[in-house]
Order: C-alpha cells, then structure tokens, then sequence
C-alpha cells in the first residue's frame, strides 16, 4: 500500500525553500503539486528537485525525515536513474541477498 506524506502548503513551501529552491523553483514544484490534485508520487517528486541542481543527499534527507526507509529510498532513487537514462524499468529485473 502507498504510503501518504500529508503537508499544509505553507509547511511543505517552507522545507522546499530549506532544500535551497529558488523562489520560482518552488512555484513551479508548487504547481506541479496543484497540476496533480495536490498530489506526487516520490518519483516524480525527486526527478522534479533534482532537475533543480539540488542535491541528492538533501532530497534523500527530506524523504527520509518524512519517514520513508532506507530500501524504499533506495528503489526510488534508482527508478530515478533508470527513468533518467531512458530505460524502461518494467525490464529491469531487481535481485534482493538475504541471509
């Protein structure tokens, strides 16, 4: 089941600023949120940021303060490349080790 991380749009433009947004960086975010029904998935979210120059690590510490876990961030961060390098991820194969 997907997970849902909720903000008042005063909040979530005040922690989009924190990242290092620019004022029109986080109007545009702001409306790809309102184009969506005020809704992103994370995918869409990291490409979106990190199209922006912003750093990987800080957007990987905004989602992970949300509460997203580490294997989760891992899978959408790597969707993230797999998307960005134009590959089609429905033919990629995930292989997990375990002991």
């Amino acid at each position: 089941m997907a997970q849902s991380f909720p903000f008042e749009k005063p909040a979530l433009k005040k922690r989009l600023r924190d990242m290092g947004l620019t004022d029109a960086q986080l109007e545009e975010t702001i409306a790809l949120f309102d184009q969506r029904s005020r809704h992103m998935d994370a995918l869409s979210f990291v490409l979106a940021i990190e199209r922006f120059g912003i750093g990987r690590d800080t957007v990987y510490a905004f989602l992970k303060e949300t509460g997203l876990d580490d294997p989760t961030l891992i899978n959408i961060f790597s969707r993230a490349d797999l998307k960005k390098a134009g590959l089609d991820e429905s033919k990629v194969q995930e292989v997990v080790f375990s002991d």
